[in-house]
């Protein structure tokens, strides 16, 4: 499992119901539908700001995806949702679970 890990803070004019709104337009018109995609969680940080974990079966399924991104059918709804230079990510690559 590979897990994208994107932090952010909303532009001044975007609401919390704005972002998760365009979110779902997101997973419907396009993340959701590639390859690899497992799911996509929206946190809001304890300092008002949001982290995404986007999860992917590999690291090559998730570069795809970030290459395909000027095929977002709302991409400029989606992007104006984050103040700009706020934008930060880390990728992991999973070693172990444990559940008991």
């Amino acid at each position: 499992m590979y897990k994208d890990i994107i932090s952010y803070k909303l532009a001044a004019d975007v609401s919390e119901e704005h972002l998760l709104k365009v979110a779902a337009e997101v997973l419907e018109g396009w993340m959701g539908k590639l390859p690899g995609f497992v799911r996509w969680e929206i946190h809001r940080n304890g300092d008002g700001g949001y982290s995404d974990i986007v999860y992917w079966e590999s690291e090559a399924d998730a570069k795809n995806a970030q290459a395909d991104m000027g095929n977002i059918p709302n991409g400029g709804d989606w992007f104006a949702c984050y103040a700009e230079g706020s934008i930060s990510s880390v990728n992991l690559s999973q070693v172990a679970a444990f559940v008991p």
